[in-house]
Order: structure tokens, then sequence, then C-alpha cells
């Protein structure tokens, strides 16, 4: 965040972004908008989510977060009531250009999202097996990249709250895989990383390397020819393991001057290892090589690294991209001044000595001055001629460098297609070309000559918002990062078309008059349609004023917009329907603060809720009647008592009345859910001190329709609910059917009681709320009461009487039943049972006078583990076959697992240091081990615990 106050770096990304924009003047806005704010998006998002005690973002909790998320929804089919149905994936799976978008796309390409990293499998002999990394999408692979729509597979829900920017195989087991995580290439605290994975079965699983877990900006991962691997990180340097990832040594050069910005590696088939460090804020970047990768970090020995003799520009360098085969190498250089690649040098005896290539292509502007973040360069191994380079858009060389030629366009209808901003490419095989920018994946079999994108399919769109229409059933807009706003129109799965270009922000559909719908752009710039979203109209208002992805609510009633704006003020833009006539104004209740949450009340007319960050004092909560009129310099209503002050709010919602409030808010180490039943005169909050809601980011609150008792929540790890808002006591669990992936926004429309929800990674999905928040309900809840557990529920007959059987767990999945109570004219049920276990799961069984059987919900009671001890918290499936799936909770420290026979022999054992205190999953493939009935024990070095499993 250091480079990001620095007065001449915000200038020059000023000018990045009018570079890219062709503006018109006047009120309306580009011709065509740029997809280029990635140091934006991040700087926003680092705002939002960091603990305010520690001034950064946690990572270990938001593993912790997804742990104990995909953990828990391992038992949900245990727990859940008869009516909680499947969510609907809704994409996009394809997309295709609006005729209002001036971004348009040579041969009616498609896009999809973010992908810095490709694989191609070498176990596919083919090499039509790809796998690739997306950004806040997770890890897919298809088998056959070269059929116009490839069949895309994603390997694993958990991986979509991480970047993915560099996987690599190792030469001597292709079986063996690693993945690097956490984006480097622009601000410290941009989309987050979790160490290493590694996968020993061909990428069907993946495990979390435990000595990388402190390694969170994973730039580059190769592995050399003996299945040594070199890991780059942002923030450690360059590190090599020689026992797959067990442990590693840092090789970082002295020679760099204490810089630890790694920025690429290239292994060569030399032996040769060539790395270059310095990433954007540092003034001078490096290039060394050696052929002694087991060096430590010096470069005074002879034979360690090593400095060229003719070196090519390194000073008032901020990046240095490399492609190498054998002895040939090129580099791109990026400027510290103005971020583009002025000259392209290459190197034909291994990087000892370099010269400028014979010409450029387009004088550097094809990086558009975003070298610091996208970069890629492939050379042809069967021909080292063969170049191709990309920044905004790609290059060719045919001869060496002797000259370039562009072979796409980002924006445009002639040529070949690949979106803006390309991170990665490669040539391999006979002419073949994968390239992954900010639109996906794109491909070619002839060299670059004809290229075509691969991105059918492929489901990784990063919405900030959606919009539901409130008649047409299957009608949606959803705000996309880098990746413009989109209209849905299919039932279920089905392609959209990208309305309007550039960042996709908040999105409306006039529910009363939906012929008019509104799209965003950055800050206070809009788009209109008043043809049910059949052409779209540009509206700037502020190019500056507001957020980067500014909040925005439309009254329906009145046809205003109600945005944010500048610190102290929001603005009212006050005939959206056909105008452009808005007004700042000044609330003394925000206090000096920017507005980020807004919300019309549906039920008091002209009554606007404000939340905000803390960037001037204070976090508040206000409100302001007759927001439609009302000069600026009102005061409003402060209604923050009670609540936290050093946040970052992300939503009010309103219940059945003004009396009835939600607040929630982004940051990490925060009470991030608050409820008020007396209009913000109290708050109280629903946080239950981190029993049931793990500490992660909520992004978006509101109450189930017409009832003030339940809520559903959009957080880091995909939708919660809770059945019963009870303070403290409030039990919350991820919806089951949800993926666990960062959601924005949630949206409800009234006539069906449908409910979307926009997620940054895995597109838009939609499910009747009643079916996430049964209405008639079979709801259990418990507590301890010293060693006993008191349970109480809710039962409503639906035949004359039936019989309550209550039944008890230790694993979520195996029930006893314990005891049995008759039904009775009440509905309201008391039992208090012993069960001789600090951790239990309960449920009721009623078994009714017709014969019909019906469960709760399923409760796990857990005693606070306030001293860290171990536990094990689920172990499935049980019986095992292949795969052991292990949920425990520890202290920080070495913990020891073995797996013992019934005979006492021991069959199997791991360490490893855990890095933090809390909840944890481990995945290990046990195959090996015979069938037969075995017992897993965990040791901290104090104590051991130990739980039965199956293996079958």
């Amino acid at each position: 965040m250091i480079f990001l106050k620095n007065p001449l770096f915000q200038f020059i990304l000023l000018l990045c972004l009018l570079s890219s924009c062709v503006q018109k003047t006047g009120e309306y806005l580009t011709e065509y908008e740029g997809y280029d704010s990635p140091d934006k998006a991040a700087e926003m998002e680092f705002e939002r989510t960091k603990d305010p005690l520690i001034g950064t973002v946690p990572p270990d909790r938001l593993m912790s977060a997804l742990i104990y998320t995909d953990s828990f929804k391992k038992t949900l089919p245990f727990q859940i009531v008869a009516g909680y149905g499947n969510w609907t994936e809704r994409g996009p799976n394809s997309d295709a250009v609006g005729a209002s978008n001036g971004n348009t796309r040579p041969n009616s390409g498609k896009t999809s999202g973010r992908i810095r990293t490709m694989l191609v499998d070498a176990n596919d002999a083919t090499g039509n097996t790809v796998f690739i990394g997306a950004v806040d999408g997770g890890l897919w692979k298809t088998n056959d990249i070269t059929v116009s729509s490839p069949t895309w597979t994603l390997i694993n829900d958990f991986f979509v709250n991480m970047a993915i920017t560099s996987i690599c195989q190792d030469p001597t087991n292709a079986q063996i895989m690693y993945f690097a995580t956490g984006e480097g290439f622009y601000n410290a605290d941009g989309v987050r990383g979790q160490g290493v994975w590694k996968s020993i079965n061909g990428g069907n699983t993946w495990t979390q390397l435990p000595s990388t877990t402190g390694y969170l900006r994973g730039t580059k991962i190769v592995c050399d020819a003996a299945g040594n691997i070199y890991l780059g990180d942002r923030n450690t340097g360059l590190l090599r393991s020689t026992n797959g990832g067990t442990s590693w040594t840092n090789i970082t050069p002295a020679g760099a001057g204490g810089i630890l910005t790694v920025a690429d590696i290239e292994v060569s088939s030399t032996g040769r290892l060539h790395v270059t460090i310095g990433l954007v804020f540092n003034a001078t970047a490096y290039y060394f090589y050696t052929d002694n990768p087991s060096i430590t970090n010096t470069t005074t020995s002879a034979g360690n690294w090593v400095l060229p003799t003719t070196p090519f520009p390194t000073v008032t360098t901020c990046r240095i991209e490399l492609a190498c085969s054998g002895n040939i190498l090129y580099a791109l250089p990026a400027s510290s001044a103005n971020y583009n690649v002025a000259t392209i040098y290459k190197s034909t005896d291994g990087g000892v000595t370099w010269a400028a290539t014979g010409t450029q292509p387009g004088a550097g502007s094809w990086a558009n001055g975003q070298g610091w973040y996208s970069l890629g360069a492939g050379i042809d191994p069967a021909n080292t001629n063969n170049v191709i380079i990309g920044g905004l858009e790609p290059y060719r060389t045919t001869n060496g460098g002797t000259s370039w030629s562009k072979i796409a366009n980002w924006v445009g209808v002639a040529g070949q297609y690949v979106h803006a901003d390309i991170h990665y490419i490669q040539i391999y095989g006979s002419n073949r070309v994968l390239f992954g920018c900010d639109g996906g994946v794109h491909y070619s079999s002839d060299g670059g000559t004809t290229i075509r994108d691969r991105n059918t399919g492929l489901r990784v769109k990063q919405f900030y918002s959606c919009a539901i229409h409130p008649s047409l059933t299957n009608y949606f807009l959803a705000g996309a990062q880098d990746n413009g706003s989109h209209q849905f129109s299919t039932a279920g799965l089905g392609a959209t078309v990208e309305v309007t270009g550039g960042d996709g922000a908040f999105v409306h559909i006039d529910q009363n008059e939906p012929q008019y719908q509104f799209a965003a752009y950055l800050y206070n710039q809009y788009y209109r349609s008043a043809n049910s979203g059949v052409s779209w109209t540009g509206v700037n208002l502020s190019a500056s004023a507001g957020q980067f992805i500014n909040p925005t609510d439309y009254d329906d009633a009145a046809n205003i917009m109600y945005c944010g704006d500048d610190p102290g003020t929001y603005r009212r833009w006050t005939n959206p329907q056909a105008g452009a006539a808005s007004a700042s104004v000044g609330i003394t209740a925000l206090n000096g603060n920017s507005v980020t949450a807004v919300t019309v009340s549906p039920y008091t007319s002209n009554r606007v809720y404000f939340g905000t960050t803390n960037n001037a004092g204070t976090t508040r909560l206000c409100y302001v009647d007759a927001a439609n009129t009302i000069a600026s310099g009102s005061a409003g209503t402060n209604i923050s008592t009670g609540l936290p002050t050093n946040v970052y709010t992300s939503c009010i919602a309103t219940g059945t009345n003004d009396n009835n409030l939600m607040v929630c808010y982004s940051n990490y180490g925060v009470a991030s859910v608050w409820v008020s039943t007396n209009g913000g005169t109290s708050w109280t909050s629903l946080d239950n001190n981190g029993v049931n809601l793990p500490d992660m980011p909520v992004r978006w609150c509101m109450f189930a329709p017409g009832d003030n008792t339940k809520a559903i929540i959009a957080t880091e790890a995909g939708v919660y609910l809770t059945q019963l808002i009870n303070a403290g006591s409030t039990s919350w669990i991820p919806s089951p059917t949800f993926p666990t992936v960062r959601t924005d926004m949630l949206q409800h429309r009234p006539s069906d009681g449908l409910i979307a929800a926009a997620t940054h990674g895995r597109g838009l999905w939609t499910q009747p709320y009643l079916s996430i928040v049964p209405a008639n309900t079979f709801l259990l809840r418990g507590r301890w009461n010293g060693n006993k557990a008191e349970l109480q529920w809710e039962f409503t007959l639906s035949a004359a009487n039936a019989n309550l059987e209550i039944e008890m767990s230790i694993d979520g999945e195996h029930f006893i039943k314990k005891g049995s109570i008759p039904s009775g004219s009440s509905k309201f049920y008391n039992y208090t049972h012993t069960p001789g276990y600090d951790k239990v799961y309960y449920r009721i069984k009623s078994i009714e006078s017709n014969g019909l059987i019906k469960y709760s919900n399923t409760i796990r009671l857990f005693k606070t583990n306030t001293d860290n001890k171990t536990e094990i918290t689920s172990l499935y499936p049980n019986p095992v076959q292949n795969e052991l799936n292990l949920g425990f909770v520890a202290a920080k420290g070495k913990m020891t697992y073995t797996i013992i026979a019934l005979n006492g022999q021991q069959v199997w054992r791991k360490e490893e240091e855990l890095q933090f205190s809390g909840g944890y999953l481990r995945n290990w493939n046990i195959t090996s081990i015979p069938a037969g009935t075995y017992f897993i024990t965990l040791s901290d070095g104090k104590e051991k615990t130990s739980y039965k499993f199956i293996k079958k």
C-alpha cells in the first residue's frame, strides 16, 4: 500500500487510466471503457477487509473460515430439514457483446475472468489436457483445449477464494503438481494467497503444504529436471525445496540489495536457473542466473549467482518478464517511470550477454502503462525465432526479434480477439499457443495466426452486484470486475449479454417501471436503458467522486438514485430515467466519512440509510429523511450508538418496518452482523463470539422476506443463514448447496420469493428463499448448562399425534436414540441430556401416527475451546476408501498424525508445524493402507486425541 500513497505513482496510474479510454466531453461516458483498473480494485478490497486492529488483511483467518465452512457442509446433509433445495447456477457459461457496448470483440469472442496461469498436462501425450488457475475463480481443467467449446471441470470450490498465480508439474513424476497462490504484481493486499498446494494424483485432489502457509504472494513456481521446486514469493524471496515441499531454503541472491520481490523464474533445458527480482515500487530490478541451484543466497563464489557481462537496463526498471528455451532468452523490462516496455532484449548465450532486438513493437505502448501488472512472453521450443509477447495486446516475431507484428486486438471488429491485460503466454507442441488474460483463455493451433477464445463453460465471472427483474422470471443484471455489466435472460445456466463494458459496478432495475434499468462504471459514471435493456446510454455524474465501485440504491417510487460521493456527502441523481441532474449533499451525521452503503427505506417515503467507512472520523450509520429535497449542510439522524466505530459498512437492510434494521461489516477482526428492533436506538451483535460465524468479511445482509426472526448473509465463504435471530445465541450455518466462494450481494423478488446471489468468482446463483430458510420449521436449539445439554425445539403436527425421539451423534453422521417424549398440544418442547462429550450433535426425529417420519435440523454443541485443546471435529467419509478428510481444532505448534491398526501396529505417520491456533481441515490419500479398522491419533506433544474409522 505504500506505493499507492505515493503522489507520483497515483499520477502515473491516472495517466494509465486515461490512456486506455477514449473520453467524450459533456454528459456522456466514454466510447469504450478500458478494462484497466486492477490497482484500484485491490486498494478498495484492502480497505474493505483489513482488520482495524492490525491494519492489514489476516490471511490465516480466511483459511480458517474456508476450512470451517467446508467441513461444516460435509455434515449438512444430516442436518437440513426437508425443503432445502439446490441453488441454480446461472453462470454465465458464455457471453456476447451488446449493441451499446463500445468494447466490441473481433470474431464475436467470449470472455470468462482473470487467468494468470495454465498447465499443459504432461500426463496427456496429445497436449490437449489443460489446467487453468483463475483469480478468485478456482482451479479448472479441460481434457480437450482444441475444441471451440471445451468442457471445463471445476476441480474444487475450496480454491475459489484464492488467486492461483502459477502451476507446475514435476518432470520426474507427472502425477505430482504444485500451484502457488496470491497475486504479487500490484499492491501488498490484492487477491489473497494461501501458500502452495500439492497434488500427487494428477491434479484430482490437492493439499496445502504446511511449510508454505507464510508464503502469501506466490508469483511463480517451477520444477527442475530433478524434481526440485523453486518458488518466487513477493514478500519472502526465492525459495527452493528438494523434498517435495516439506521444507524450503531461501536462495535469494544477496546481490539484489535486500529486495525480495521475485517477479519471474525460468528453468532452462540446460539446467540453468534464471530469476528476476523487483516489482512495481522497486527503483531497480535485477536479473541473475546460476548453474548451481543448490546454492544459498550469495553472489560472491564462482558458479553461484551470476550477473550478465553485457546486461540490459535494470536501473529505473520495475519488473522483468522472461521467456526461455535452452540458451535463448528474451527479457521484457518494464520502466519504473511509465510502466511500459520500451525495448525487448535477447540473449543467445544463456543470459551472459544481452542485446536489443532489431525492432520494437509499438514503441512500448503495447504494455499500455501496465507492465507492473500484466506482462506475458512465450518462446517456441521448436523454433526459438518464434516469440509472442503481450501486455494490453499480443505481438509476435518469427525472425528472432528483427520485426514484430500485432496478432490480436482487445477491442474492435478486425483481426483476432484476445482480451486486454495478458498475464500468460505459452507456445508448445506444433505451433500451439495459450493465452491467459483478464478475460480468460485464448488458444491458437497455428502459432498465433488464428486465435479463438476457449471461454465457453469457464464460469469464473467476478460479480460485485446483481438486480432482479420484477416480472420476467429469468431476467437479471450483474456487474463484473473487469468484464462489464451482464444481462441474463435464459433459464438455468446460460449465456449473457455484456451490455456495458469496463468494470461493472452496481446495477438496478426499476421495480414498477422495469423498462428503466441502470448499470454503472467506476465512481459516479453510469449507464441507463429506457427500453428494457435493449440499448444503453452513458451518463457521467463524476469520474472521481465516490468509491471505486460506488454504492448506490434506487428509489422505485420516487425515481431517484442515491449514490456515494465525496467524504461527508451523498449524491442525489434526481432524474435518472431521462436526465443527468445531480447534486452533492453534505450531511453532518456522516461525520466527514465516505459513504460505503446505501439503502432506500421501502416504508418511509424519501428516507435513505447511509453507512460509511472511517476515513475521516469514526464510522457512522445514519438516515436522512426528505433525502429527495434536503439541502446540503443538513444534520441527518445518527443511529450508530453501540456499533463498531472503526469499520467498513458493507450493507444496511430493513425488515418488515423501519424499526427492524440489520447492518453488516466487511472487516476481519470485528463483530460483523448487528440488528436493531427499535429503529437504531440500540443494537445487538449476532456474531455469537465467532462460535457459529467465522471471523470473515460479511458483504451483504437481509432479513428473510416477511420475517424479522430469520436472516441470510453473503460472506467470504458463501451464503450463511440463521433460522432464529437470537442475540449472542444466534446459530449460523452455511447454505449447504451454495459454493464456498466470496459472495458480494443478495437480492430478492417478492413475486416468487427468488433470491439472487452475486459471487466474486463463480458468477450468479438463484434459489427461492423458502428453500433457503424454510417457512414451516422443525427447529432445534440447544445450549450447555454445566455438563448437561438443554434442548428446545418447535414442532407442528401434521397428524393426530407423534412420538419425538432425541438422537445424538459424536460425528454428525451416525445418530443414536437417547430418549423420547410424546407430542402435545403445544408446539414448544424441552429435553435435558447428559452426553458425556464436549462436542456432540443432536437432532429430533418425529414418528407421526400416519407413519410419516421427519427430522429437525441438527445442532452441534461444542464447549468453547479456550485453551486450544486438540480435538477432532470431523472425519469423513467413514468408512474411508481412498481419501481421508479430517477436521480438528488445535493450538499453534508441532502436530503429529498417526494411524494405528487394532493390533497396535503403526501403519502411517505425518508431522507438520501448525501456523496458527484454530480449526483445520486435512485431506490425505491412504490408498496404500490395507482394509481394516484403525484409529487416527493427533498428538501435540502434550496430549493426544483419537478417532476410530474403517478403511475399505
